[in-house]
């Protein structure tokens, strides 16, 4: 199975649960990066796959991408009302 392919099916939890840890032992394998901080003991098989997750832009997790859309929101709101306050002060 290709990389991609199995990227794919970890990421979006679509491998069988009997399948499960063997699917991600062999994705944490095909990356270098990864496969040597799991082997020495530094990560965990759980915080590989976050990283592998972090990693992919559909794949993070839903209440990184609400924090990241406030931000903007507010410094728009922020903005809004400082446009409004100089148009009341001016007028």
């Amino acid at each position: 199975m290709s990389t991609a392919r199995l990227k794919w099916l970890v990421l979006d939890r679509l491998v069988p649960v009997d399948e499960e840890a063997y699917a991600r032992a062999e994705l944490i394998s095909r990356d270098p990066e990864l496969r040597a901080l799991f082997e020495g003991g530094r990560i965990t098989e759980e915080q590989a796959i976050a990283t592998l997750r972090a990693r992919e832009l559909r794949h993070r997790d839903p209440d990184e991408a609400v924090i990241w859309i406030q931000q903007p929101l507010a410094v728009a709101l922020g903005v809004l009302f400082l446009l409004f306050l100089a148009v009341t002060i001016l007028f």
